[in-house]
């Protein structure tokens, strides 16, 4: 062949293709050129779900930041990625509170519903949602799940931590700063107080709040619970607040590190990745089998 003509062809041929390596597993923070190279490698995708409400004197978006941070690091476990996720989830109790964002289980649904009708277009087929320390979400995040799946035929996948980690059997010392190590992993560790940011009367009721007789006797009984009787608190700072705080910023910076310490051995614990493959022959199972038996119309 000519020089000429293979110079030619060299000229016309396209050229490769450059795509930059990902610099995070945030779905929002990646461009369209990064996450359609990321699906030709994993169709996984990890989407926290938590409320707004208030935590006394912790942050008001406490139970979004803890699943945040484990779909995070559950991305880096297997490979996939997260992305912002539901914030503003039914609160339950506290729903009377300023700092509150009350949301009903019915609206938070449609908005999850949508979102994962969104991603499986998208091309992610595998969906985990997560929620940790925010007790009615099984009522948002539970119904989804379930109404997705006879809709799409399509399984995806429900943690709630609050359940879940008592399978682990983990000691206090193995869990004491998770919190801090999900508000430092998710770069909001400064929302964290110290100790005297409040005062020396830094949590509790202004004033004595009356004992609620009637749930107090239900909960012995054992009828009480977000997914059981209807409640409100009895007072906005009697709800989340913990007087075990760190002197200074260097305290609290060291409860973080020992807190994203304990969230990895947390995560690495569940085994993620074989859950992931286990999720794929669910589905194939699915798709493959019962579909057909029952003449059930794909996707």
């Amino acid at each position: 062949m000519p020089l000429v003509l293979i110079a030619l062809l060299t000229a016309l041929a396209p050229l490769s293709a450059q795509i930059r390596p990902l610099h995070t597993r945030d779905l929002t923070r990646l461009s369209q050129v990064q996450v359609a190279e990321q699906l030709k490698r994993s169709d996984v995708i990890f989407i926290p779900v938590g409320a707004v409400e208030t935590n006394g004197i912790q942050p008001s978006g406490r139970d979004y930041t803890w699943p945040l941070a484990y779909a995070q690091l559950m991305a880096e476990e297997t490979g996939g990625l997260f992305t912002q996720g539901l914030v503003w989830s039914y609160p339950g109790t506290t729903a009377l509170a300023p700092a509150t964002i009350n949301n009903t289980p019915a609206a938070g649904t449609v908005f999850l519903k949508s979102l994962a009708h969104s991603l499986l277009r998208q091309g992610f087929r595998r969906q985990v949602y997560i929620s940790a320390s925010h007790g009615p979400a099984p009522l948002t995040v539970g119904t989804m799940v379930r109404e997705f799946f006879e809709e799409t035929q399509v399984p995806i996948l429900y943690i709630n931590m609050d359940t879940y980690l008592p399978r682990l059997q983990l000691t206090e010392a193995e869990r004491s700063r998770t919190l801090y190590g999900a508000f430092s992993l998710t770069g909001h560790l400064v929302d964290l107080p110290l100790k005297g940011d409040y005062g020396p009367k830094e949590s509790g009721p202004a004033a004595p709040v009356p004992e609620n007789k009637g749930l107090a006797a239900l909960g012995k009984l054992g009828f009480s619970g977000s997914l059981t009787l209807g409640s409100w608190v009895p007072d906005v700072m009697s709800h989340g607040g913990d007087n075990d705080l760190p002197s200074t910023p260097a305290d609290r910076a060291a409860w973080a590190k020992l807190g994203e310490d304990q969230l990895r051995a947390i995560v690495k614990r569940m085994r993620m990745p074989e859950a992931m493959d286990a999720l794929r022959q669910h589905d194939l199972y699915t798709q493959n089998y019962i579909a057909p038996k029952f003449n059930l119309k794909k996707p």
